[in-house]
């Protein structure tokens, strides 16, 4: 695993997942921001703790990091070997996760990688971040 990264995928990088703007539920102008991946499918998704500790769990040829309840937030395309969520008219990740000020959500971003590499899955996962939200 790099630093800030998921497990080693076929590229012989791990998958970024980062963010920008404000978590907060008046204002929510957050954007997750994954890069460092295949171009194929990736799907968003939240959890309302972490797993293991933060630690992680063995899924995939990666480690899941965001556990309890999951919600996925959408399924995007990676061009470039990156996407982000939102985009376009896709619904607020506020909205979309039903999260309330004061929680703490851990993101992360499941893709597609084919490519046989380490298990014989054919999908990894990103890092996972911690975002507090606020009113």
């Amino acid at each position: 695993m790099g630093s800030g990264t998921g497990c080693l995928s076929s590229l012989g990088v791990g998958a970024h997942l980062g963010g920008s703007g404000n978590a907060s539920i008046s204002a929510d102008s957050l954007v997750l921001q994954g890069s460092q991946m295949p171009n194929s499918s990736a799907l968003y998704f939240q959890g309302s703790m972490q797993t293991a500790s933060g630690a992680g769990s063995v899924f995939g040829d990666g480690l899941r990091c965001a556990g309890g309840t999951v919600i996925r937030l959408g399924t995007v395309a990676n061009v470039g070997g990156g996407s982000s969520y939102p985009s376009g008219a896709q619904v607020p990740v506020s909205i979309k996760g039903m999260v309330s000020s004061g929680d703490v959500r851990t993101y992360q971003v499941w893709y597609r990688n084919a490519a046989a590499f380490c298990t014989p899955s054919t999908f990894n996962l990103s890092n996972g971040v911690e975002v507090p939200w606020g009113p």
